[in-house]
């Protein structure tokens, strides 16, 4: 496919206008050609297959940092770490003889996703006339016992209980969970490191989605690209994007996140389409 797509672009070298030679393109070559310049893709379609994944390495890593790592960090240390967190800012909490105890009640409600999360030790025991039905998932806890409701679509409601006498043998406070701050560290980067991942393979599935589209965009009217063209060129088209829907993540603002992705998913398509015809420009007609 290397093979294939390379003998484009080796045809004429003066028309690419690049300063730097793509074996000599620095990280920052790579990052500054993908978001600014698509009339110089033809450099960024001749790099290895090794510089394109160390740049998807690098642009993954900046955006998880963005999106998760940096709000992980900075909520862990505006509290001291995770055991001043556990001991000073949570409310106090036990579990003893089967019964768990909660100083102060939390209550969650996302009418959006039809969630609905209520801990409060104050009650002996909830009982299915407490679920509020109208919530796609339901979440109580009380002083003894827990509810689980899950709206199923096609099967209706089912309310699942546990109680906690069943697992009466436990016994855990603020304190002695504090003690295992070196194991929750160890999973925050664990959950990091899963998140990665996830935002990686996403990434990759979001580009083939854009690929197919311009490449049968493309089949209309110079049918010059291959899908496997197509897919190098969303690869890189899609680094100015990802990082503005980072940015607007992390904000947090939902005007500044719709805008985030409605921007993404706009620059992504104009530049595939500057990029495509520099690339293989339209036949003239005579």
């Amino acid at each position: 496919m290397d093979n294939e797509n390379n003998q484009w672009f080796n045809n004429d070298e003066s028309k690419t206008n690049k300063k730097v030679a793509p074996e000599n393109m620095s990280m920052a070559d790579r990052f500054i050609t993908a978001m600014f310049l698509p009339g110089e893709y033809p450099s960024l379609m001749k790099l290895t297959m090794g510089r394109i994944i160390s740049y998807l390495t690098v642009l993954i890593l900046l955006v998880s940092l963005i999106q998760y790592g940096i709000p992980m960090l900075a909520s862990i240390a505006g509290h001291g770490g995770v055991r001043n967190y556990i001991i000073e800012e949570l409310p106090e909490f036990s579990f003893e003889n089967g019964k768990f105890t909660l100083a102060d009640k939390l209550e969650v409600k996302d009418n959006d996703a039809g969630v609905y999360i209520l801990v409060d030790t104050s009650v002996d025991k909830f009982t299915e006339d407490d679920v509020a039905t109208d919530m796609a998932e339901v979440f109580l806890v009380s002083n003894t016992n827990m509810l689980m409701y899950n709206n199923v679509m096609g099967v209706g409601g089912v309310v699942q209980e546990q109680e906690l006498s069943k697992f009466g043998d436990m016994s855990f406070n603020n304190e002695s969970i504090a003690k295992f701050a070196p194991v929750i560290y160890i999973c925050m980067i664990f959950s990091f490191v899963l998140l990665y991942v996830l935002t990686f393979i996403k990434y990759l599935i979001t580009g083939f989605f854009y690929a197919l589209i311009m490449y049968m965009i493309s089949k209309l009217m110079t049918g010059k690209a291959t899908l496997g063209v197509m897919y190098k060129i969303a690869i890189f088209a899609q680094s100015i994007g990802v990082i503005v829907v980072a940015v607007a993540d992390f904000i947090g603002a939902p005007v500044l996140m719709m805008a985030g992705s409605t921007f993404s998913m706009l620059v992504t398509v104009l530049i595939m389409n500057r990029a495509y015809f520099k690339i293989a420009p339209p036949t003239t007609m005579m």
